[in-house]
């Protein structure tokens, strides 16, 4: 138990240096989207943060043939970077999920710490791969099922459309053609005409959104999914897709506009 727990603080103590160089040199800065709101660039992604809610309004990011390779070469062992930390400065919300999720005993029923852009499409590189699991920054409340479910499908997708033969992008079983670029946007959504899902511990609050969405872009076609955050939708993520339109009225802003994709 000794060893394990030194191994442990190892880990953790080696990702958060890495994170702090990293952030120190692509800090995030206030937004002008929404009050409190601020944003984050750097090689992995973008992303706007709205830190009085605690989600992301919109993140994006791009997948190619290139970092489908980088992946499978990489291999990132996800026990060593694939460990959950804070923004510098920020606090460390383990103990807060640990909370929140007392008393639930299906797995799927649990509050997920959910990647807005997913760590497998980060893991092209180790440090990619630790940014990944930044809180709050690429972060938020999602339930298992759907995080296992639908998202875990579209992120498959993704890698799928650039050519990936990995056992992960099989599950979506894709057989078109294949792309040099996926462009991605994804984010939380809280439906304003209804009291929002707030969860609390320990002077920690954090607004769970009613949705994730996600939108891809690759060969001159776009697709907008609209999955609930709920283990409603924990499969079959072709039956949450919805007009593009659809999706950028009830955003109320045009993901594409807000932060445009880059090469």
């Amino acid at each position: 138990m000794i060893l394990l727990a030194g191994c442990q603080a190892a880990i953790a103590q080696n990702t958060a240096q890495i994170s702090a160089a990293f952030f120190s040199k692509y800090p995030e800065k206030p937004s002008a989207f929404c009050t409190g709101c601020t944003i984050e660039v750097n090689p992995y992604y973008s992303t706007i943060t709205d830190n009085k809610l605690g989600y992301s309004r919109v993140t994006y990011g791009n997948f190619t043939p290139a970092k489908e390779q980088g992946v499978i070469a990489a291999k990132v062992d996800r026990t060593k970077y694939g460990v959950w930390h804070p923004y510098p400065g920020q606090p460390d919300l383990g103990t807060y999920y640990n909370d929140i999720n007392k008393g639930i005993k299906s797995s799927t029923a649990k509050y997920a710490k959910g990647h807005y852009d997913a760590y497998i499409l980060c893991a092209y590189t180790v440090e990619g791969a630790v940014i990944s699991c930044t809180y709050v920054v690429n972060e938020g409340l999602e339930n298992q099922g759907q995080n296992a479910g639908t998202e875990g499908e579209v992120e498959a997708l993704t890698r799928a459309l650039v050519g990936s033969k990995s056992s992960d992008a099989a599950k979506v079983k894709y057989s078109g053609p294949t792309f040099q670029k996926v462009d991605y946007w994804k984010g939380g959504w809280v439906d304003i005409g209804k009291a929002p899902t707030i969860l609390t511990d320990k002077g920690i609050s954090r607004v769970y959104a009613d949705v994730y969405w996600n939108l891809l872009s690759y060969g001159g076609q776009m697709h907008a999914y609209w999955f609930p955050n709920n283990i409603s939708a924990s499969t079959g993520y072709k039956n949450y897709e919805i007009p593009v339109a659809t999706l950028i009225q009830r955003l109320g802003f045009n993901p594409t506009k807000v932060l445009p994709a880059t090469n």
